[in-house]
């Protein structure tokens, strides 16, 4: 099977990640594969990966050039599947794909905030596109009840996820940093930018004395966050790391993970951290309560607390105080992410997908 896809995000992020990803495991299992970019920073992260990537951008509704262009390039590459990668693209990209007659077209949703709301989507879907697949089910209902738009085209896939393996020896992050070996730590590996609302973390940390707080990533809101560690006066209790490939080491510095967004799918950093083994505390955000959900045995690889600042603290408090809790969510975190997030798991119900079949049964 030929698979071609279109990103049209100008950042790299977890979106653009998780495309390149289920690329990547398809060219592994035998398919060929493309991705077309609208920016070359991405374009070169997923090349990283693995993945052939062009250039061909898509601008706004109004481009319709661009669909004529991309379907143009569609014809001569002939693909068997073609998905579209970006919400905000999804227009003119599956338009481009129905003039060239791809014989599978397939939107990949990954943030609850990308539903059908406006006229153009509710157009669009019933009539170039044959499926949608969304990464949590939350998302699900926006699309099965969209008119025109037969539920059985809206297919669940979580995000598959592989364990990010230490390169460095037990606590060298910790010590690089001077944190002591015993000392409670939390963090988030994350964009700085403002949908991820780390700055409500940093507001939990400060009413927990002596907690430290590790965030590893770059991005616009990164002196924003610091002014407000300083104003917090916790600057002291909280590393900024800026972009780290060693997400493994990151991790084993965490005692738990912290996802503090207003939005998201599901979290490609929060399944990491659960196939580390790293307990979670959530915003309730959409894919949470397909990863953090309990066992029938009452274990959970984490908690959900509220939106705001004392509610994650007091999240945070109950676990650091309880260490037997912990332990006991550290396994069932390890547990969830292999038997509900496992990539061999996404990619054989996305070879169905792609090819017109009736996915396996989702974990």
């Amino acid at each position: 099977m030929f698979v071609v896809a279109h990103n049209g995000a100008r950042i790299w992020g977890g979106a653009e990640r998780a495309t390149a990803v289920l690329l990547a495991g398809l060219q592994r299992r035998g398919h060929r594969v493309l991705l077309l970019c609208n920016d070359a920073g991405v374009a070169r992260r997923a090349a990283a990966l693995g993945v052939p990537t062009e250039l061909l951008p898509l601008g706004g509704d109004a481009m319709l050039p661009h669909a004529f262009r991309l379907a143009r390039r569609l014809r001569r590459l002939r693909p068997d599947a073609f998905v579209v990668g970006t919400y905000k693209k999804l227009f003119l990209a599956a338009l481009g794909a129905r003039l060239a007659r791809v014989p599978r077209i397939v939107a990949r949703v990954g943030l609850e905030t990308d539903t059908p709301r406006s006229a153009k989507y509710r157009f669009a879907l019933p009539r170039w596109v044959d499926a949608v697949v969304v990464n949590a089910r939350r998302i699900r209902p926006a699309f099965a009840d969209l008119p025109g738009f037969a539920a059985d085209r809206v297919v669940v896939i979580h995000n598959g996820v592989e364990m990010p393996v230490p390169r460095a020896p037990h606590g060298s992050v910790r010590a690089a940093l001077g944190i002591a070996p015993d000392a409670p730590v939390v963090g988030a590996v994350a964009r700085l930018a403002r949908q991820k609302r780390l700055d409500r973390l940093l507001r939990a940390i400060s009413i927990i004395p002596d907690l430290h707080c590790i965030l590893a990533g770059d991005g616009e809101e990164r002196a924003a966050l610091e002014s407000l560690a300083a104003e917090l006066g916790i600057a002291a209790r909280v590393h900024f790391l800026g972009h780290r490939d060693d997400t493994g080491d990151v991790l084993d510095a965490l005692d738990v993970f912290v996802l503090s967004s207003d939005r998201e799918g599901l979290s490609n950093a929060m399944l990491e951290a659960l196939a580390a083994g790293v307990p979670v505390v959530s915003t309730p955000v959409s894919g949470a309560e397909d990863a953090l959900e309990p066992f029938a045995d009452g274990t959970a690889p984490g908690e959900i607390a509220g939106f705001s600042e004392d509610e994650i603290a007091a999240a945070l408090h109950r676990l650091l105080r309880d260490p037997e809790r912990r332990a006991a969510m550290e396994d069932a975190a390890r547990r969830r992410a292999a038997e509900r997030f496992g990539m061999d798991a996404m990619l054989e119900r996305w070879e169905a997908v792609l090819a017109g079949r009736t996915p396996p049964e989702a974990p």
